[in-house]
């Protein structure tokens, strides 16, 4: 981290400007979104009319605009500098709010879908901006040190599931207390982002060759990297499995009862937000200690052994659908049920660092490979959201459950294919567990 010594007051302060700056913009995009459903509500109250399906197309609208977005802007990231992508991504959820909170004061219900739908957009655009470069820089920053890289994709992680985890709750609470104010509040969340990124400073940029001077040819570039390619199948199967509980859980928990599903309609909203709580703070755990080991071990080993948490998760849920409703059972198969969530928790870190080790290898693209994050975050959002609704609608909480599994089984194929693919690469690490 030598090179920063010319252009940070010190490279731990402008690690912890980055990191800080995505808590609160992820805050930021996770209130406004809560918000938007609680306005829509109301809406919906007063007139009667507001159609399921807009409200649909409001959520992907989000994800659709950052999983395009996110390599197009990390490409341009490396010809123009990181940071003003940094800045740009506060800036924009500042807009978004914006035209999302205020025009359903002032203009009839067809422009305000209109004006909400686009809000939404640039909302999606925060993150498709800020997230590649936030990356980048971290990339950067930790190029000299395996374990301090891994730490800092962990709390990097952390933070992210923090900041949406607590945009939810604040969003609900902020409504209750404010109503239409709580937009104000939440633009003051995203000027506090922006603080921290308006202290951080462009990293040496890297000369490219004329051959990569366009967003075309570096985006064709890295896509024909094959071990970027190899690696790519596995993180989007398991953000397909996030997208899927993110969007289904809610509706298979809390719904109509079966007498054959002992989960489908266990949960009040309150119990359901507990367990979210309680997979959170055991995700929260669970990155640290990964962090922690992660540098020290081959990051494809760190992976095939925390996939096997889906395992452990499907097992635990289909005794909780289907076994015994009381005694030591149960009990131990929420104990499991943590276990396997501490397990899968150290996935994404892991994968984070081996993207950003993968960077390395095309510095001048680097913002480019890191925008990989954000496109399989948001298209595995919504194949969860799809796929999940086929096998909920036939099989319920069972359908959920399956589906965990095979596309865990589907992860370890593909993450144990890439290990093979690295064993006949020169190792620049060692170490298993």
């Amino acid at each position: 981290m030598d090179h920063f010594v010319r252009t940070d007051p010190g490279p731990w302060t402008s690690v912890a400007q980055a990191i800080a700056g995505n808590l609160l913009l992820r805050l930021g995009n996770a209130a406004t979104g809560t918000l938007m459903g609680l306005l829509l509500a109301a809406i919906d109250r007063q007139r009667g009319d507001v159609p399921a399906l807009a409200v649909g197309l409001m959520a992907a609208s989000f994800y659709l605009a950052e999983l395009i977005g996110a390599p197009w802007f990390g490409a341009r990231s490396d010809r123009m500098g990181i940071r003003r992508f940094m800045i740009a991504g506060p800036i924009c959820g500042g807009i978004a709010v914006q035209l999302i909170g205020w025009p359903s004061l002032l203009i009839g219900w067809p422009l305000l879908l209109v004006a909400m739908g686009a809000g939404r957009v640039i909302e999606g655009l925060s993150t498709a901006t800020s997230a590649p470069s936030t990356l980048s820089f971290l990339t950067a920053a930790t190029s000299s040190s395996a374990p301090v890289r891994a730490r800092v994709m962990a709390w990097y992680e952390m933070a992210t599931v923090v900041g949406i985890g607590g945009g939810v709750v604040a969003g609900g609470i902020l409504w209750d207390q404010l109503g239409h104010a709580s937009f104000v509040a939440v633009t003051a969340v995203y000027g506090l982002s922006l603080i921290c990124f308006l202290g951080m400073r462009d990293i040496p940029r890297v000369a490219t060759s004329a051959a990569h001077r366009t967003q075309g040819s570096a985006l064709l570039t890295v896509v024909r990297r094959p071990r970027l390619m190899r690696f790519v199948p596995a993180w989007l199967l398991v953000n397909t499995v996030v997208g899927l509980w993110f969007t289904h859980s809610a509706f298979q928990l809390t719904g109509h009862e079966q007498t054959d599903q002992h989960l489908a309609g266990a949960l009040s909203g309150t119990g359901l937000s507990v367990v979210f709580a309680v997979i959170s703070i055991s995700f929260m755990v669970g990155m640290y200690g990964w962090g922690q080991a992660i540098g020290t071990r081959r990051k494809t080993d760190v992976m095939l052994v925390t996939l096997g948490g889906f395992y452990v998760i499907s097992l635990a849920l289909a005794t909780l659908n289907r076994g015994p409703i009381a005694g030591v059972i149960p009990t131990l198969a929420l104990g499991a049920f943590v276990l396997g969530i501490i397990l899968v928790s150290g996935f994404t870190p892991a994968a984070l660092a081996y993207l950003a080790d993968i960077s390395e290898e095309m510095v001048e693209h680097r913002g480019a490979v890191m925008g990989l994050y954000s496109v399989m975050l948001g298209l595995g959002q919504l194949l969860g959201a799809a796929i999940g609704g086929f096998f909920a609608n036939l099989w319920g909480v069972d359908g959920l459950i399956a589906l965990t599994a095979l596309l865990g089984s589907g992860a370890v194929v593909t993450v144990g294919l890439l290990r093979r693919f690295e064993n006949d690469r020169p190792r620049q690490e060692t170490g298993s567990i």
